[in-house]
């Protein structure tokens, strides 16, 4: 075989290797970026809700710390150091 010859078909057939690793990577992203807006609704969802999480943990906290149960378990001790 001639030297052009192999240097051609080395070159036909690296192109077409780099054609394939370009479509792969251009799939690879479309994917990824669709991950990524799913994951950011997600994280908008979570956002809006973590403020309502928060005010009912508190008030959960607050009716676990005024029952009658909490009190007599954790009795609070007075402070008679000065």
């Amino acid at each position: 075989m001639d030297g052009v010859l192999q240097s051609q078909i080395f070159f036909f057939i690296s192109s077409i290797g780099f054609i394939f690793l370009w479509a792969l990577l251009t799939i690879f992203l479309f994917y990824l970026i669709r991950a990524t807006k799913v994951f950011n609704k997600i994280m908008d969802k979570v956002d809006k809700d973590i403020n309502t999480i928060g005010d009912t943990t508190k008030e959960m906290l607050e009716e676990v710390r005024d029952s009658a149960v909490f009190g007599f378990l954790f009795k609070r001790r007075k402070s008679g150091r000065k």
